[in-house]
């Protein structure tokens, strides 16, 4: 069985994280375990000027347009993000202790070697990206007892940036010395070039106007045409959604585009990739709006003894059986019909579940978590 765990960080709806999820389908999973980095997402500078709530909207829209891509592709998957990692894995002290030995073993002349690999920006990265690097793919190794309600099976395959090589063989020495796991088979994705604005630092995505695109197109290449190699990575990005590409009004196919990388210039060039990345995205959009996104199961982890005093302890049989129907589509009324118990009782225990934090204020009211997660070893005992 191929489990796959990944990780996407989608700041913005750019080209470069539709294809991270385009790559993953050509791995062919029986499951994906994706890691969102929304602690990193909100410390990009696309998000400096949103406030926090902004922030978590954005994110959440961003996200489901890659959820609806995931879907429109078949693929099985569950989503974790990494603020939940973070939290869940400082607290075994086991994996704690294999952080920070890796962490000790990273050395700037390592660092170093980033900047020679091809299409990374690895310039940008920051201490606490290497953090984040770190923790995932630790998680990766202890999905299992980090996520006991998502997850049973280790993942075999890591599928990552090339950005990952540079840890790899540190973090795989400290893995196989002092872990009772196993590193999974990593995958990098290649061969896809970052267009980047120079000045700006932005990507072409989902949300820009061709002319918009065309700058940053214009901003990254500066008047030099890539290499024939270059040209035909990106071309291959956009056949992964367009079923031909648009060259001086005429529609060509794969192989016939193909045929032309070495007849044009870089003005052409520039026209061809920033019209076709907006057909690309405009193409997209029409699927994905279509696409229906269920909000993602939420996990309650209990760290101290005052969260299992308010939370666990007051849970009894009449409640699980109210919070079974806890699924905002059910009034108060409904409730106390389908499930036999007194009107009266449901409005009580309804209103104790609210005060815990486990249902809405709809007059429907929703499950908002769907697990809790005991870890016996990491509860902090006052």
């Amino acid at each position: 069985m191929k489990i796959i765990y990944t990780n996407i960080s989608p700041a913005t709806n750019a080209y470069t994280n539709f294809n991270h999820i385009f790559y993953l389908k050509k791995q062919n999973p029986n499951k994906v375990y994706l890691c969102v980095w929304d602690l990193f997402v909100y410390e990009t500078h696309i998000m400096n000027s949103f406030n926090e709530k902004t922030k978590s909207e954005k994110l959440k829209s961003n996200m489901q347009s890659i959820e609806a891509l995931m879907k429109h592709l078949g693929l099985n998957y569950q989503i974790i993000y990494l603020s939940e990692v973070w939290e869940r894995i400082f607290k075994n002290k086991e994996i704690t202790k294999l952080y920070q030995d890796s962490l000790s073993l990273i050395d700037l002349e390592k660092i170093r070697r980033g900047f020679s690999l091809r299409y990374i920006p690895f310039g940008s990265i920051s201490l606490s990206k290497i953090n984040y690097i770190i923790v995932d793919y630790l998680a990766s190794i202890f999905l299992p007892e980090i996520f006991p309600e998502k997850c049973n099976t280790q993942p075999n395959y890591y599928l990552t940036s090339e950005r990952f090589k540079i840890f790899k063989e540190d973090l795989d020495h400290i893995i196989k010395l002092k872990s009772r796991y196993t590193s999974p088979k990593s995958v990098y994705v290649v061969g896809v070039p970052v267009i980047l604005d120079r000045q700006t630092k932005f990507i072409p995505s989902f949300e820009m106007s061709k002319d918009t695109i065309k700058k940053i197109v214009e901003s990254h290449y500066d008047g030099k045409l890539p290499s024939e190699k270059e040209i035909d990575e990106l071309f291959s990005i956009l056949f992964c959604v367009l079923d031909k590409i648009r060259i001086q009004d005429k529609e060509i196919s794969d192989k016939d585009a193909r045929e032309i990388i070495s007849n044009i210039d870089y003005f052409e060039f520039a026209e061809i990739i920033s019209e076709n990345l907006y057909r690309y995205f405009d193409k997209l959009k029409k699927i994905l709006v279509k696409i229906k996104i269920e909000e993602s199961v939420k996990s309650k982890v209990i760290n101290n003894s005052k969260e299992f005093e308010k939370i666990i302890k007051p849970l009894n049989e009449i409640k699980f059986i109210i919070l079974k129907y806890c699924d905002g589509k059910n009034s108060t009324l409904d409730i106390s019909k389908k499930s036999k118990i007194k009107l009266s009782t449901v409005s009580s225990y309804i209103t104790q579940l609210r005060t815990m934090g486990i249902v809405s204020l709809d007059k429907k009211p929703k499950r908002i978590i769907e697990n809790l997660v005991l870890n016996f070893g990491g509860i902090d005992v006052d």
